[in-house]
């Protein structure tokens, strides 16, 4: 299993971007759990891990979102599976509210829409402090 993430025409990704914004503690616990998905070679249903419901948000396909929180800071990483078994990150933010902003929901949508019309993808090389 690989862990994906979208590619930017500028050369980095959204998640990237996203991963360089958040506090070295917060990015360390996001690469850890998403590391753990690699380690097993599957995802797993746990307290931390929803399915984003496209009955409310109509979308087609299945959006995972994944709770990571560290300390006061808190974090959610929407992402999905290709028919390859591999992990597609679509979208990284802070959570600041009770429920998935729309704003970020779309984000993940829009992203879900590329990743089908084909779009470039990239190996996440994710941190090596973080295991």
């Amino acid at each position: 299993m690989k862990i994906l993430n979208i590619q930017e025409p500028n050369g980095i990704s959204e998640f990237e971007a996203f991963l360089n914004q958040v506090s070295d503690k917060l990015a360390t616990a996001i690469c850890k759990k998403i590391h753990a998905y690699t380690e097993l070679n599957d995802i797993y249903t746990c307290n931390s891990l929803k399915i984003l419901n496209p009955k409310i948000w109509g979308y087609k396909g299945t959006i995972y979102k994944l709770r990571v929180d560290c300390g006061k800071e808190s974090a959610r990483i929407l992402f999905t599976k290709t028919p390859a078994n591999d992990l597609v990150l679509l979208h990284g933010f802070i959570k600041k509210t009770r429920k998935t902003p729309t704003k970020d929901a779309n984000i993940a949508m829009q992203n879900l829409e590329r990743l089908k019309n084909n779009v470039a993808v990239t190996q996440l090389a994710l941190r090596q402090d973080s295991f």
